[in-house]
């Protein structure tokens, strides 16, 4: 839910599983219209953390050890800051790590940025597919049609929670940004921590096509987020999100 140049361009994989339930009919148009409309509502109504730490690994999509690994700490705050605390292997992946997050953050801290790449009817055709099931559960399925040609839209499919309405994953893909890059899939998961009402990007996936170089393989996951005062360690892998609705804040790290 902001990459730059050649090798920044990494963008998620979707290795994903799901079943779509068999004869479901399409949507009405009245019923596209309340699932949106109360998705939108949804996402305005979450929290996002204050501070994000993440561990990236950078890599060829089948390889069984990563080529880089870094662990970066974000802040949202304006006027928005990140740190690479550590790192190891190759140093072209703090150099993408960086690009990604001063992307990230410049759109965190900009509120027509954020506007602009959140997942609402401004930026988007959406269409109603199904419901499909993922982790065991069911969602509606939307399809996702950018309106415009921009770098942190994405198209293709976004799984929304029937109870929640939150988006609980993204998948698709985005306007390459660069001749060098032939082809850029993304994945984004989502969780809500309702003790906190916080919407959290837990993991990326992002696999760009590099002309001469072949695919590489961008990842991340959560591994604490802080609310507040308060930092919640998290276990299994958390989501993030903004208060503008941008489940998008990962896909736009994929761009540029």
């Amino acid at each position: 839910m902001r990459i730059t140049a050649t090798l920044t361009l990494l963008l998620l994989t979707a290795f994903t599983s799901v079943t779509f339930a068999l004869g479901s009919p399409p949507a009405p148009p009245n019923q596209l219209t309340f699932i949106v409309a109360n998705m939108e509502r949804a996402q305005a109504a979450v929290n996002i953390p204050n501070h994000v730490k993440r561990d990236y690994k950078l890599g060829r999509p089948n390889a069984s050890a990563a080529e880089s690994e870094v662990i970066a700490d974000v802040d949202f705050r304006a006027p928005g800051n990140y740190t690479v605390e550590q790192h190891s292997g190759s140093n072209m992946g703090p150099q993408i790590v960086k690009r990604v997050l001063a992307r990230e953050v410049g759109i965190a801290v900009s509120s027509d940025k954020s506007r602009s790449a959140a997942v609402t009817h401004e930026n988007y055709l959406f269409s109603f597919l199904g419901e499909a099931r993922l982790n065991g559960q069911s969602y509606y399925l939307l399809g996702l049609e950018p309106k415009r040609k921009q770098s942190e839209l994405i198209s293709g499919q976004a799984w929304v929670d029937k109870q929640s309405f939150l988006i609980r994953r993204i998948d698709g893909t985005i306007k390459s940004p660069s001749m060098w890059v032939k082809k850029i899939h993304t994945q984004l998961d989502f969780d809500f921590d309702p003790s906190q009402r916080m919407w959290v990007l837990s993991n990326m996936e992002a696999v760009a096509d590099v002309r001469f170089l072949g695919a590489r393989k961008l990842t991340s996951h959560v591994i604490n987020y802080e609310a507040t005062s308060v930092v919640a360690h998290n276990t299994a892998p958390p989501r993030i999100a903004r208060k503008t609705g941008r489940a998008t804040s990962a896909a736009a790290l994929l761009s540029k």
